[in-house]
């Protein structure tokens, strides 16, 4: 339940050992480079080692390029089995280091030049389909495509609508000296050949081509056998295209086979080297050294200390100032670490201020056991989410992330055991059912919260008022951490005591009513205590009493334990009742078990969903809203980018 301090790093090494140490940084995965550093005034110009890295991040970022490309390529014609749970592959930095990006930039090469050669193939296949399927309405013509001329005419060959009127055109085209001809017809235009006499031939054609007139595109002349030697031109020549592409997809099939995992380690390699030079570029330069600024995690500093004395760099570590942004890293231990994602999807909590993910995870456990609470569904849960951390090999923040609904699952079971729910009420529907009982008494240790709801409101609100509580609490004790007791004691401390006033009237009311009217009189005597006019003082006092309205519909929001528990458990007792409803005979177990794997599959997805969002908003309004404070930047190290292997 702590945020790690950090200590601002200030290196200056030598320009000749920047890139190693950089490089040696990122493999130590601990030190945060910063850009926040700035040339004097009358410096601020770029050197030459800037343009050096420009023109190198220019290089980098052309290599990036190509290597998406060939693996967007191959990895549409990447044929092999993969096995399912098998480990992602591992990848040395130091090797690609030394030379092997280099083979490897020459296969990315390749690979893009036979993309190239195979889109250059489809395009030249495509093309000839479709003048082929452009010359299908002249063949059996004996037509010179597009058109011919002889002494005194011009023909022309070309499409026109199916939908175009051919009387009209036709007496358009009456006062001239043509003809024209219809040659073929299908659903979507009619073929059209115009002869007309050289001089009319022109005016013939504006008057079709308003019609929207398309002229053949394909050539065919008497001596390639008009459409129909053309056609068999193309035909022939498409076949000949085709069983090229299908020895160059043979061929991306095998490179992808033999080279595609090499390509994609190279593609991490690359975006390391990027953040590698970004990190570089962040640095103030001189002619012969490099100052390097950042944060690091105390915890981090000794081997960050050795690293830098490796190098024989000179290097101070110093605390944040009040205006500097010092990044944020959380440092919970063993469950509650599993929560901080819950809490980052929020803000993360502004540096050396609380951290409240220990306390949320215990409220986000027995809040999520209370909404989907049933021992089946929880024993799902916890068995998926263990497979899945012992067969998959996940990143560590999705690992973390199965970790925390593996123990929401655990407190689902003791729910579940609480209110007697087993896939719903399917031990008391499979007697009724199939074993002909009646009145079988319900299987709760505590409450079945279906017969008695009122009780599992009762409950609902009651772990809401400890948990609006408890936000009240760390409000008083952070107002006091930072020396503003009487703000504590007026602004939280008041409320506190009138809220266990409330409390404490049901178990004595002479005592309560003291105790809130004790805290109504703090209220008022302290809320407008900004204000230099007494009157107004006592006004914003009294108008401050208002407030309770708004914890009141605070509290009044926890109900949704009760909605979402109910809604979980009494779509799985239809289910088991429609379920039964066929007795105990073959017909019935068949339907039993459709119905039972359907419904309990869409009740376990719908509410494991709606528990994880409505518990995150309990969190998030409820909780986060009485004393959180925010707007921290998360720590993000310099460190090996992975998206494909791991590199090491």
């Amino acid at each position: 339940m702590a945020i790690a301090q950090m200590k601002k790093l200030s290196v200056v090494a030598l320009q000749k050992d920047t890139r190693r140490l950089i490089a040696d940084l990122q493999k130590l995965r601990c030190v945060e480079v910063s850009g926040d550093l700035r040339f004097p005034a009358e410096s601020d110009k770029p050197t030459a080692a800037d343009a050096d890295v420009s023109q190198e991040m220019g290089i980098l970022l052309s290599q990036i390029a190509s290597a998406r490309r060939a693996i967007e390529f191959l990895t549409a014609y990447d044929t092999g089995k993969h096995a399912l749970f098998a480990p992602p592959m591992e990848a040395s930095i130091d090797d690609f280091d030394s030379g092997l990006d280099a083979v490897i930039l020459e296969e990315v090469q390749a690979a893009n030049a036979l993309a190239e050669q195979i889109a250059q193939a489809k395009a030249s296949a495509a093309r000839l389909e479709g003048e082929s399927t452009a010359l299908q309405p002249w063949i059996g013509e004996q037509l010179a495509l597009p058109g011919d001329k002889t002494a005194y005419t011009c023909s022309l060959c070309g499409t026109l609508p199916l939908n175009t009127d051919m009387a009209a055109i036709d007496e358009r085209l009456a006062d001239l000296a043509c003809v024209t001809r219809e040659v073929y017809t299908d659903k979507t235009m009619r073929a059209i050949v115009l002869i007309a006499h050289r001089e009319d031939f022109d005016a013939a054609r504006k008057i079709l081509s308003a019609a929207g007139f398309a002229v053949c595109p394909i050539q065919a002349s008497a001596a390639a056998g008009y459409a129909a030697g053309a056609a068999a031109d193309r035909m022939l020549r498409l076949e000949d295209t085709q069983k090229v592409l299908e020895q160059l997809e043979k061929s991306a099939a095998e490179t992808a086979a033999a080279q595609l995992s090499d390509i994609r380690a190279l593609y991490d390699i690359l975006i390391t080297r990027q953040e590698r030079l970004r990190a570089q570029n962040c640095g103030l330069r001189t002619e012969q050294t490099m100052l390097i600024s950042g944060w690091v995690p105390v915890q981090a500093m000794e081997k960050t200390k050795a690293l830098l004395e490796k190098y024989g760099a000179a290097y101070s570590f110093s605390d944040p100032s009040e205006e500097e942004n010092a990044p944020v890293l959380l440092m919970n231990r063993s469950i509650s670490r599993n929560f901080e994602s819950i809490l980052s999807m929020y803000d993360l909590p502004k540096y050396g201020r609380f951290d409240p993910t220990a306390i949320m995870s215990v409220f986000y456990t027995i809040i999520f056991g209370l909404m989907f609470a049933d021992v089946c569904y929880g024993a799902i849960l916890v068995i998926g989410c263990l497979a899945g951390l012992r067969l998959l090999h996940l990143k560590e923040s999705m690992r973390r992330f199965l970790k925390m609904f593996a123990v929401c699952g655990v407190s689902c079971i003791i729910g579940g055991i609480l209110f007697g729910s087993y896939f719903g009420d399917l031990p008391v529907a499979i007697l009724e059912g199939f074993g002909g009982k009646e009145n079988v008494p319900s299987t709760a240790l505590w409450f079945d919260m279906i017969e008695d709801p009122i009780m599992m409101l009762l409950l609902s609100l009651g772990v809401g008022a400890a948990h609006m509580v408890t936000a009240f609490i760390i409000k008083f004790v952070i107002l006091v951490r930072d020396g503003h007791i009487f703000d504590a004691i007026a602004d939280v401390g008041s409320w506190l005591i009138l809220f266990a006033g409330i409390g404490v009237y049901f178990l004595q009311p002479t005592a309560g009513w003291t105790l809130v009217g004790i805290g109504a009189v703090m209220l008022i005597c302290t809320q407008g205590r900004q204000e230099k006019n007494i009157v107004m003082r006592f006004l914003k006092g009294i108008m401050s009493l208002y407030d309770i309205v708004g914890y009141l519909s605070d509290l009044l929001s926890y109900s949704r334990i009760l909605a979402l528990s109910l809604a979980s458990a009494v779509i799985a007792s239809v289910m088991n009742l429609l379920g039964t409803m066929g007795g105990l005979n073959p017909g019935g177990l068949i339907l039993f078990v459709l119905v039972f794997f359907l419904g309990h599959t869409i009740n376990f997805l719908v509410n494991v969903l709606g528990s994880y969002v409505h518990t995150s908003r309990l969190q998030y309004i409820e909780f986060f809203g009485k004393f959180y404070e925010g707007g921290g930047r998360p720590f993000t190290p310099l460190e090996p980018q992975s998206k494909y292997v791991i590199l090491k």
